[in-house]
């Protein structure tokens, strides 16, 4: 009886650990903080949007690429304000290795102050 016990919580064990490897990796999130919050913003890489946060602070998922993303965040009664963030050469990793996954990756959070307009 204890052999058997002591072999399925092994078997459940090895369940719980491979079912993790199992899964890609995902796309990796970029936390948008405005200063006034409850901006919109737009993130966009070579002039294309790939991901909206509204209202901020926000969670933005990118996909990982070469190219730099830039965030341009808007809020009525402030001026637009913008960052670009380049990609970082994450390396080669587990993700890349095994899945094929993108070696870029990006800061993941930036802090956006939008200037109030003047009257």
């Amino acid at each position: 009886m204890h052999h058997n016990l002591t072999l399925a919580a092994l078997a459940a064990l090895c369940a719980v650990l491979v079912s993790g490897c199992g899964v890609p990796p995902g796309n990796p999130g970029i936390l948008v903080v405005t200063t006034p919050p409850g901006a919109s913003c737009v993130l966009s890489r070579q002039g294309q949007p790939v991901a909206t946060v509204a209202p901020t602070p926000g969670i933005a998922l990118v996909e990982p690429a070469a190219g730099e993303i830039t965030i341009l965040c808007s809020r009525p009664g402030f001026a637009d304000a913008g960052i670009t963030l380049p990609a970082r050469d994450a390396g080669p990793g587990f993700g890349t290795i095994v899945y094929g996954a993108s070696p870029f990756d990006y800061q993941p959070r930036v802090d956006i102050v939008l200037p109030p307009r003047p009257r």
